[in-house]
């Protein structure tokens, strides 16, 4: 991730997306910010993890020997990179 913080990254892009002054494209603005977040090493997730989601990471949970830290990290991965799929 960039030393960019989260709202100089979204301004950013909200700037870059779209320059007319009137009847803007907020969808072309809004794309163009998750976007530039995900460039910069964020995702967008629900706040909560759905049942689907849940039961996948359940059923693909990292196995072996993992110190904890370790398997939180690989846990939240799994998580983060999956939210998608699962809708709430």
């Amino acid at each position: 991730m960039s030393s960019t913080s989260l709202q100089e990254t979204i301004a950013e892009a909200i700037q870059k997306a779209d320059k007319s002054f009137f009847n803007e494209d907020y969808m072309k603005q809004a794309m163009a910010v998750i976007t530039a977040l995900r460039k910069a090493g964020y995702e967008i997730v629900p706040n909560k993890a759905s049942d689907g989601l849940v039961d996948f990471a359940c059923d693909n949970l990292p196995f072996g020997r993992l110190k904890q830290q370790d398997f939180i990290k690989e846990l939240y991965v799994l998580l983060v990179e999956n939210s998608r799929r699962f809708p709430q």
